[in-house]
C-alpha cells in the first residue's frame, strides 16, 4: 500500500512543479507579448462600443485592429488613462477603478450643451447627449445615477461595477489562454519525455527514488521550498500597484513637468520590474528542475531514450510489435501533457492531501 501512495505522491509531484513550469512559461509570453493590455482594451471595447470580447475567440497574439472606435478611442486618450501609458503603442495592462471612474465621469460630463459649476449636473445632462449619440455604456451609467446622491456616490458606484466587471473580464482572459496553456504542456512532455506510464512503472520497481521523491514532496506541501508562494507572485499585481501609486502622484501635481517626470519614472520601473521578473522566473524554473533531477527521476531523451533506441521498435515480448509501443508512448505524453494543463493549485492541493493521507500513519507493508 505505501509503495502505491508514494508513487501517486511521486506522480502528483510531477505534474505540480510542470504545472508551475508551464505557468511561469506562460505569464513571461504574456508579459512581453503584452496579453493582458490587449485583453483590457478589448473589454473596454465591449462596454463602450458594445462588442463582444469573447466572439471568434480572440487571438491575443495579434496586435490591436485600426478600424473606427470613438468612444474606446476616446477613452484611453483621457489625460487619466494617458498618465498610465508608457506610449500610444503600448496600451496599459491595468486601469485603476478609480482612473476608470473619473475618465468615464468626465467624458460624459464634457457632452453637456451648457457647463455648470456642478459636475453631476454636466454629467446628468452629458449622459442624454451620450445615450443619443450610441453610447452603449449609457444605460448602465444611468442606472448607477438613478441611485447616486452625491458625485462621490456616483464614483464609487462605477467603481464598484468596474471591479465586478474586471472579474470576469479575467475568466474570460484565462478561457482565451486556454489552448497556449495546453500546447506549452503538450511540448513539455515531449521535451522531458514525461511518458507517465514508464515513469509510474519506473518510480514503483525504485525505492529509493520514492523516498525522494516523496520528501521532496513534504518540504513543498510543507511550504519549505517557497515554490507554491512564488506561483502567485505575478508580474501584474506588482504593476498594479505601481501603476496605481504613480497615477496617484499625477493627479495630485499641477506641474506639467512633474506630471512628465512621474510618467518617464512609472515607465522605467515598469521596465525594470519586468526584466527583473522574467529573471526571477527563469530562475525558479531552474530550482525546481534541478530539485526534480535531484531526486534521481530520469528526465529527458539522455537518461531514458527509449523512444529513439533501437529496442523500441522490435518486438517486446510474445505478441507484442513496435506499434504498440509507440501507442503507449503517445498514451503517456498525452496523459502527462493533460495533467500539466489542470494547473498547479490543482496539485498543490491534491500533494497536500496525499501527503497528510501518508503522515497519518499508513501501516507498513511486513517484509
Amino acid at each position: 500500500m505505501n509503495s502505491f501512495l508514494e508513487t501517486g505522491i511521486s506522480l502528483v509531484l510531477l505534474f505540480f512543479i510542470f504545472s508551475i513550469i508551464t505557468y511561469i512559461i506562460q505569464e513571461l509570453i504574456a508579459v512581453n507579448l503584452r496579453y493582458r493590455s490587449k485583453m483590457l482594451w478589448k473589454s473596454i471595447e465591449q462596454i463602450l462600443e458594445g462588442k463582444s470580447v469573447a466572439e471568434g475567440r480572440v487571438q491575443l497574439m495579434k496586435a490591436l485592429p485600426e478600424d473606427d472606435k470613438p468612444f474606446t478611442r476616446e477613452f484611453y486618450a483621457h489625460a487619466q488613462i494617458r498618465t498610465l501609458q508608457k506610449d500610444l503603442k503600448k496600451k496599459p495592462s491595468y486601469i485603476p477603478a478609480s482612473s476608470f471612474a473619473l475618465a468615464i465621469i468626465d467624458l460624459v460630463a464634457q457632452r453637456a450643451g451648457n457647463k455648470t459649476a456642478d459636475l453631476l449636473t454636466d454629467f446628468r445632462n452629458g449622459l442624454r447627449h451620450y445615450i443619443n449619440s450610441g453610447g452603449q455604456f449609457g444605460q448602465v451609467l444611468r442606472n448607477l445615477l438613478d441611485h447616486a446622491v452625491s458625485l462621490q456616490d456616483l464614483k464609487g458606484k462605477i467603481e464598484d461595477w468596474y471591479n465586478q466587471y474586471m472579474q470576469r473580464v479575467t475568466g474570460w482572459y484565462e478561457s482565451h489562454t486556454v489552448a497556449s496553456v495546453r500546447i506549452i504542456a503538450l511540448a513539455l512532455a515531449l521535451v522531458f519525455n514525461l511518458n507517465v506510464i514508464e515513469l509510474a512503472k519506473t518510480i514503483y520497481r525504485n525505492g529509493e527514488l520514492r523516498g525522494k521523491m516523496t520528501g521532496l514532496a513534504e518540504k513543498i506541501a510543507g511550504g519549505t521550498e517557497g515554490a507554491a508562494p512564488q506561483y502567485y507572485n505575478v508580474f501584474e499585481k506588482k504593476a498594479a500597484v505601481l501603476q496605481a501609486d504613480y497615477d496617484k502622484k499625477i493627479r495630485e501635481t499641477a506641474d506639467t513637468a512633474e506630471k512628465e517626470k512621474w510618467k518617464k519614472e512609472l515607465s522605467d520601473t515598469l521596465d525594470t520590474l519586468a526584466a527583473t521578473y522574467t529573471r526571477q522566473q527563469i530562475m525558479l524554473t531552474d530550482t525546481l528542475l534541478r530539485q526534480l533531477r535531484d531526486t534521481g527521476l530520469p528526465l529527458g531523451w539522455k537518461e531514458r531514450p527509449a523512444v529513439f533506441s533501437a529496442s523500441f521498435w522490435k518486438e517486446q515480448g510474445p505478441g507484442t510489435r513496435w506499434w504498440q509501443n509507440l501507442l503507449l508512448a503517445l498514451i503517456g505524453w498525452t496523459i502527462a501533457a493533460g495533467c500539466i494543463s489542470m494547473g498547479a493549485p490543482f496539485w498543490f492541493d491534491m500533494l497536500g492531501k496525499l501527503v497528510n493521507v501518508r503522515r497519518s500513519g499508513i501501516k507498513p507493508e511486513k517484509k
